[in-house]
């Protein structure tokens, strides 16, 4: 009986050391895990996050790669070059499992010899023509620019039909190829005649 006693007490004590432990049984890869959703003033920092850990993955995945992945409002821009179409699909796929990604816009073209053509001036003359139109907000419009064709994506930018002006403009900034308005309508948005 003495034993029982023992051997239930011993158990017990066991048991209580093991309920009171921090150290979880296995450990998650911070990687996996989907962001927090937080206010609109982190929303930036949390797209960059998003973007940079999408950018390590498909390093990982597809090496040969030249991607460069925008995200706003967790909707992901892929732009610049990879070596087939296989490895096209492959990053759509990735961006489109990974947790928080709202809409994959893949515009990636396929070149034996990948190169990534970032135009930086370009892009910086394209944010000057939107910022100079009436009632719109450029702090929520982000632009790129690669292999002449300038992106723009936001959300509540405010009056669309000055961001369709600006666009226009930006058809006359030489080497300019192509303008992709992905501006995806929020609440905030309106068209003015």
């Amino acid at each position: 009986m003495k034993h029982r006693y023992l051997f239930a007490l011993l158990a017990g004590v066991g048991l209580l050391a093991t309920g009171c432990s921090t150290e979880a049984p296995f450990k998650v890869n911070a990687s996996l895990t989907a962001p927090y959703i937080t206010d609109s003033e982190n929303q930036k920092d949390d797209g960059q996050a998003l973007s940079e850990r999408l950018d390590d993955v498909l390093d990982a995945q597809i090496p040969t790669n030249k991607i460069k992945v925008v995200v706003d409002h967790y909707n992901v821009l892929l732009v610049g070059q990879v070596a087939s179409n296989t490895d096209k699909a492959t990053a759509e796929t990735i961006c489109k499992k990974w947790p928080s990604t709202q809409k994959i816009f893949n515009y990636l073209t396929v070149n034996a010899q990948p190169s990534l053509n970032m135009n930086s001036s370009i892009t910086s003359d394209a944010k000057k023509r939107i910022s100079m139109q009436y009632d719109i907000e450029p702090t929520a419009i982000t632009v790129t620019t690669v292999d002449n064709v300038v992106y723009i994506m936001g959300t509540n930018i405010g009056n669309l039909s000055a961001l369709d002006e600006a666009i226009k403009g930006i058809y006359s900034i030489s080497n300019v190829n192509k303008v992709v308005n992905l501006e995806q309508k929020g609440s905030a948005d309106y068209v003015t005649n």
